[in-house]
Formats: structure tokens, sequence, C-alpha cells
């Protein structure tokens, strides 16, 4: 290699990395840190001027062995094709910089970097550009912030002293742990039409993230045509107005407070913070199994209802059913609390729907039902343990999404052993 290469090639990958950085930045390649790293190997590739093979990506990226096999495994070609599709998305509406671009030829696992002023502006289909449900995603996200800064200067609301000292709070609010607040989001996905545009968008349970989409596309490759990752969660309006309870009682204490959506919860957060959930039931993802590890009761099949293990008594929702009705409807809010297993503690409040979850949010923040429930905790002698674990279903005359009167149905102590038995989520 002469001098004149060796001088220009540090250059041209420091550019190079600069538009890795943009790219990541940006948001482009999504939440899934998979295509970070299969982007970052690729570049490795071209910068030292070859083109990987199919298995040399298994190996190097996703850990796979020797017996890998491209003819019975299309890992890698779906990997690569929604990376092509993100750098086009990406390349398409980012005219405004100078340096390099980044695109994969189709067909190809080789990455051609170029200068931008070498690339012509590809005119992408109008799935490329979901800027309509970007510009809604921001306003939730607005108004949630001026929630969350109004509430944090609100002093005029006094929090009443028995509230702060109950079982439920105390261990909460009393000591150095941190406290995370964990709402329950939902990945959704957009269907397209027969031109390309995404004619819907789609909530599947079983697929709470780009990484599971990712995987449908794997085993179903077909699919790859119908869906299209819009990088997007929503969360439910309940969420709001149960915050707006919830930190009044948060903010008594001058504990650092962190609020992050269910689909960015670790499993180190497990254990390092007292955890509070707001959501659905059926938004529980990861912390699904510990809740229900203990209870008496279930989830049924449409997360709609609940069952008691015992006797077969049936919960059930009608908030689905009455969408453009007028009329008073049945729901049901489930509170859950319990120690966790780093010290921490876990205090779940949560739903079969809207008026459920914003009435375990009300009953937690008022001193009258939480010291019904401090009764029934001191009745069972549990309160003095310092660890009380229990759960409670409140039955919640529901209209237009909002709870209008709730009585209690349902209480039972949790065993703390049969919580946290297994293994923590990796």
């Amino acid at each position: 290699m002469s001098e004149a290469s060796n001088s220009e090639n540090p250059l041209d990958a420091e550019r190079i990395r600069d538009e890795i950085k943009r790219v990541t930045d940006s948001g482009a390649l999504g939440r899934s840190r998979t295509y970070g790293k299969l982007l970052a190997f690729l570049v490795d590739c071209s910068l030292e001027g070859r083109a990987p093979k199919e298995l040399e990506i298994a190996t190097e990226v996703f850990g796979k062995g020797a017996d890998f096999d491209p003819n019975q495994d299309s890992l890698v070609r779906v990997y690569m094709h929604n990376l092509r599709q993100k750098l086009e998305h990406f390349n398409a509406r980012t005219t405004d910089h100078e340096g390099y671009r980044l695109r994969i030829p189709k067909g190809e696992y080789r990455l051609i970097v170029e200068p931008a002023d070498a690339v012509e502006t590809l005119a992408l289909p109008q799935r490329r550009r979901p800027y309509a449900w970007m510009a809604l995603a921001a306003a939730l996200l607005a108004l949630n912030l001026v929630t969350y800064l109004g509430l944090r200067g609100d002093t005029g609301s006094v929090v009443p002293p028995s509230l702060l000292e109950s079982s439920i709070w105390a261990d909460i609010l009393d000591d150095e742990v941190p406290i995370l607040i964990v709402v329950g989001d939902y990945y959704i996905f957009g269907e397209l039409d027969e031109r390309g545009n995404v004619s819907r968008l789609i909530r599947d349970f079983s697929i709470n993230s780009p990484k599971d989409l990712d995987e449908l596309f794997m085993y179903s490759p077909e699919l790859m045509e119908s869906y299209y990752d819009l990088d997007l969660t929503y969360l439910p309006q309940a969420s709001g107005y149960a915050l707006m309870d919830l930190l009044r009682v948060v903010y008594s204490s001058d504990k650092p407070v962190r609020v992050t959506p269910m689909s960015e919860l670790s499993a180190a957060d497990l254990k390092s913070s007292h955890v509070i959930y707001v959501g659905y039931i059926s938004a529980l993802d990861t912390l699904m199994e510990f809740v229900f590890a203990s209870s008496k009761l279930a989830v049924g099949e449409t997360y709609d209802e609940l069952v008691n293990r015992s006797d077969g008594e049936q919960y059930t929702s009608g908030a689905g059913m009455l969408r453009y009705s007028r009329r008073n409807y049945r729901d049901y809010g489930f509170l859950s609390t319990f120690p966790g297993p780093g010290g921490n503690r876990f205090l779940i409040i949560s739903g079969t729907r809207d008026a459920g979850v914003m009435q375990v949010a009300q009953a937690v923040t008022s001193a009258a039902d939480v010291a019904e429930l401090e009764e029934r905790l001191e009745a069972e002698a549990a309160a003095s343990s310092g660890s009380a674990a229990f759960e409670a279903l409140y039955e919640v005359t529901g209209f237009d999404r909002m709870n209008l009167d709730a009585m209690l149905v349902h209480w039972a102590l949790l065993d703390y052993g049969l919580i946290w038995r297994g293994e923590l989520p990796q």
C-alpha cells in the first residue's frame, strides 16, 4: 500500500465512523442493538475492501457456529433486508449534511460508502415516511412531559401523613433507594397495502418490540412485504390520569424518580429501584410472570378477564364491548404490592381497561382506601413484618373511560418465595 493511501484511509475511516454515529443517533436503526452491530461489521469489511459471506456475518454478528446453514436459516437475509430499508429511509430524509452516505445494494452483503452528493435522493414510497405517526407520538410525549414537570412543582396538594406511613408507601418513600415508575406501553407496527403505504396499525400481544418483529420475519420472510416497523409505541389514556395521582405522593419525598416505558425496562432495574408499574394488565410484559406467580388470580386469554384459580369465578371487563356506546360498563382494577429481590419493593397499579387503572391509582393515593387495606393486613398479622405482600381486585363501574364507583371484590396475601424463586429475565 502506498504512503498516499496510508495517509488517506484514517481520514476516510474517521468520516465513515462519523456517519455511523449520525445514523445511530438519529434513531433510524430503532431500539435494537443488533442493527448497529451489523452496520459496524459491514463498515469494517468495507474499509478492508471486501464483501463478507453470509456465514461470516452469522458467525461474527449473530454468534452462530460453523454449522450454521444459510439454506435452512434466513436470519442474515432478514436482517440485511431490514438494515437496507433503514439506511434508505435515513438517506431519503437526510439531505442537509456533508460527508458520506451508507448504502447496501439489493441482493448483496456489502456496504457501499459514497460521498453524499454522489447519491441521488431516493423517491421512497409513503411507508418510509410515517411522519403523521411520529408527530402524534411527539405530541403525546410532550403532554406527558408537561404533566410531569407541572406536578413536580405542585406543592399545593398536601398528602395525608397516614398515607405516607402506610405499609404500601412507607417502604418506598422512607429510604435511599430510587423510585422507577414503569408505564405500560404497547409496541405497534404498520400493515402495508398493495401500494406499499401504511394502511393500518397493528397491536399483536406476541410482538412487543422491533426484535420480536424481526424474529417473526426470520421465520416468515414473506411477511416483510406486508408489515413495517414504524418504531412506534403508544400509551393508554388512563396512564396519564393515574400518574397525576401517583406523582403527588411520590414527590412528597426528595428521592430521585425516573419514568420509563415497559419496553425499555431492564433486568437490573428489578433489583436497583423501587418499581411502581402503571398501566393495563396486558402491558405488564416482563413483570407478568412475577406479578401472578403467587396470585390467586390468573389472566384470561384476551387479557380482559381475570379468573379465580380456586373456584373458577371470572371477572370480565365490559369496556371492550361498549366502544361506541354511552352506557355504564363493568371494569376491574388490580393492585399488587410485594418485596423485590434486592431489598426494594414493587407496587403494581393496573387494570383490565382505563377505568380499572384509574380506580387503583385513586385507591392507593386515598387515605380512606389505604386504611381499609391496612385493616385487612392487620387482621392477617402481616403489617408488622414490614414486608407486606398482597393483592386486591376492585370491580369498577365505568362510563366513557372514567371510573364512577368501585367495590373491593378480592383480597389475598402473596407468598414472597413463589414470586422470585425463578431466575430473573435476561
